[in-house]
């Protein structure tokens, strides 16, 4: 009794044991869009996108494709004629005309507007006053449009009131609408005007993409102007030519309004081109599958001459 009394006031009581820590389970995943498996993300990203293109790029090009093997009346599909409207484009001398003159109105366009572009961006390049006024001048043509470009430059080679106009010259009148050789001179020509600026556009923005040391290195090295530009610039300039080719081409090949409101495929047929015989045939003729003939050739142009830039890319890439 008396330890018990004389045991120290501030001795504490053991402390209970604590409850062990509750086992922690398999953690659940939260059901929500996180629980989305990356590749079933991917496709309802993508499926859209596809379904876009198939609709509004794959099921055309097969519609035509299958609308150029069957006869048509209005648009009304016929009996299945096999290869017979092709034949009408590669087997008579009509056909065979037109393919002729598209290749030299493409590439007679691509022979002057490449060149004069990268000319141009040269000398847009250039540290010069008033740099900003050339370029807005230069890159002007690019904002009008088809139809006023070619009523336009026929109202300035009109032989009786055009400023161009060259009118009588020792005698022989020069209309360069009522001439098979120079109307399609004349459309090369126009042609070129209204697209130059977006191919020199890209030009341009290649040339300001080379570093300048490239350039000095190559002066101090004793090469002049022609040769820094054949030996520097123009090599690392090639992708971007390859691009510009690529798109002038395609653009070209399928040109219908500037050649219908300048020359209508005249005079006697020397600028029926085949888009232009594309268009007539599906829209003043009614004759949709031979139409869709000529679309379907030009297209097959276009991948053959895309094709063919892109793997000319390719082989210089890997030299």
């Amino acid at each position: 009794m008396t330890a018990l009394m004389t045991a120290p006031a501030d001795r504490k009581p053991p402390a209970a044991p604590s409850a062990p820590a509750p086992e922690r389970g398999p953690r659940r995943r939260s059901s929500g869009v996180g629980t989305t498996s990356p590749l079933g993300l991917s496709w309802a990203l993508i499926v859209p996108s596809i379904a876009i293109v198939a609709v509004v790029s794959i099921f055309p090009i097969a519609y035509a494709i299958n609308l150029s093997l069957h006869e048509t009346r209005f648009l009304q599909i016929g009996d299945f004629v096999g290869l017979d409207n092709f034949a009408q484009i590669f087997g008579t001398a009509e056909g065979l005309g037109q393919v002729g003159r598209s290749l030299v109105y493409v590439v007679g366009s691509l022979a002057i507007a490449v060149p004069l572009s990268l000319a141009l961006a040269n000398l847009l390049n250039q540290e010069v006053r008033f740099r900003r006024v050339f370029r807005v001048i230069i890159l002007l043509p690019w904002v009008v449009s088809q139809t006023v470009a070619a009523l336009l430059w026929k109202w300035l080679v009109n032989p009786d009131y055009g400023p161009l106009g060259l009118g009588d010259i020792g005698g022989v009148r020069l209309d360069f609408l009522a001439d098979p050789n120079l109307a399609m001179l004349l459309l090369i020509v126009v042609n070129v005007w209204i697209s130059y600026p977006i191919a020199t556009i890209l030009c341009l923005a290649s040339l300001q993409t080379i570093p300048e040391e490239l350039r000095e290195a190559a002066e101090v090295d004793g090469a002049g102007p022609f040769r820094r530009f054949m030996q520097v610039t123009l090599p690392l300039m090639k992708p971007t030519l390859f691009v510009v080719v690529i798109q002038l081409t395609l653009l070209y090949f399928n040109m219908v309004t500037l050649i219908y409101t300048l020359t209508g495929g005249g005079p006697l047929d020397g600028t029926n081109l085949l888009s232009l015989a594309a268009f007539k045939q599906s829209f003043e003729f009614f004759n949709l599958g031979l139409g869709a003939a000529y679309s379907v050739v030009l297209f097959a142009f276009n991948v053959l001459f895309g094709a063919a830039y892109l793997r000319l890319l390719r082989s210089e890439r890997n030299v």
